[in-house]
């Protein structure tokens, strides 16, 4: 009998350890299905990490990956109809006041922009476009190859370059370069310079002046360091090209396209600590104008640009989702390549513009980021 119930506490106890095993395994099953099905996001050689470190590598990767992931799933983020709709009547109000309100949440950006222009009696010839936002690589433009006067937005790449040359030990930020002998558009202007500064400036300033006053002569001071302003024009497809017949910026006639600069904007987005002081001046530069106009409320990183006919602004825009915008046009208002100042009905037609593809960027873009950032942090 003894050994009988032996035997019998034997057969429980196998029972009864391994039925708790088998309980404990479940959750470590659920776990790697979990990691394997949504792409490694919950595994790490090195160990479990906290929720927060988790969330941090998924913020970091996500907006670093549109060009060696596939596009499929990020085509595919799309705000829910009734996201939209919350959006479109928190702000009918100020889109009525404005006398902009379109079908946003059921347009494309560039139908938005086309019923705006058609409204405006504006040829879409006369306007180029390109738009990204970086969180979820969603891209729209219109005439982005066609060939624009750039004007004074020549100066963030340039800037651009001049930090790289610093960063590189090549330049210094207390040197002060002599500036009696660069080259001007303006001799007033140059000789005004050269008295303020007596004959010498410092990168910095040239960076502030040419930045925040987009002031030609610190502009030209700066491309001296860089050999010149030709040897600068050549330097500047470092932040890409345009698949159109002008690569970069053309510097016989200071031709462009919107195809370039979104790249050069995408460049400085991703890279924000390294153009921090670069960032800071545009940041300065035009308060409450150009895109600010409409959106004062709204941290916006600009670089416009006017000569002539043309009327640009480059901008990093700080919505809820942050995008960027190279916007581009040319004889608004009746501006001609001879009119020697803003027009200014002109300037009220691109900053309606500005507002036009910021609500559509508010109703069909903001927070896409967000959800698909809580996508993964429920399975992190």
């Amino acid at each position: 009998m003894r050994r009988s119930h032996k035997k019998t506490l034997q057969k429980n106890d196998i029972l009864f350890y391994g039925g708790m095993v088998a309980l404990l395994s479940i959750p470590f099953l659920v776990y790697f299905t979990a990691s394997s099905f949504f792409g490694g996001f919950v595994t790490d050689e090195g160990g479990a990490k906290s929720s927060s470190s988790q969330v941090k590598e998924v913020e970091s990767v996500l907006p670093e990956t549109t060009q060696e992931t596939t596009e499929e799933p990020v085509k595919a983020l799309v705000k829910s109809e009734e996201a939209k709709q919350a959006v479109m009547e928190a702000d009918r109000a100020s889109m009525e006041a404005m006398g902009l309100a379109y079908d946003y949440a059921h347009m494309t950006l560039v139908q938005v922009v086309q019923a705006y222009l058609a409204d405006a009696g504006i040829d879409p010839s006369q306007i180029a476009f390109s738009y990204k936002n970086p969180a979820t690589g969603h891209t729209f433009s219109m005439n982005e190859t066609q060939p624009m006067t750039a004007g004074s937005t020549y100066k963030l790449p340039l800037n651009m370059l001049v930090v790289d040359a610093v960063v590189e030990g090549k330049l210094s930020l207390t040197e002060r370069f002599d500036i009696t002998n660069t080259d001007y558009e303006y001799k007033f202007e140059h000789d005004a310079y050269v008295g303020q500064f007596g004959g010498a400036m410092t990168i910095p300033e040239m960076q502030e002046y040419s930045l925040v006053y987009s002031e030609n002569t610190p502009a030209y001071a700066l491309a001296d360091r860089l050999g010149g302003m030709d040897a600068a024009f050549a330097m500047m497809d470092k932040y890409g090209t345009s698949k159109g017949e002008i690569p970069t910026i053309r510097r016989e006639d200071n031709k462009t396209t919107t195809d370039y600069y979104i790249q050069v904007l995408e460049h400085l987005y991703r890279n924000q600590e390294k153009y921090a002081d670069i960032i800071y001046f545009m940041d300065l530069s035009f308060p409450g104008q150009y895109y600010e106009t409409y959106l004062t409320h709204l941290r916006v990183v600009q670089k416009p640009g006017y000569v002539g006919e043309a009327l640009n602004v480059d901008a990093m825009v700080f919505e809820e989702s942050p995008y960027l915008i190279a916007l581009y046009s040319r004889y608004l208002g009746g501006s001609t390549e001879m009119s020697d100042e803003v027009n200014g009905y002109g300037y009220m037609q691109l900053a309606a513009l500005t507002y036009v593809i910021n609500q559509w960027h508010r109703v069909n873009e903001n927070g896409l980021a967000w959800q698909r950032l809580s996508y993964f942090k429920f399975w992190a």
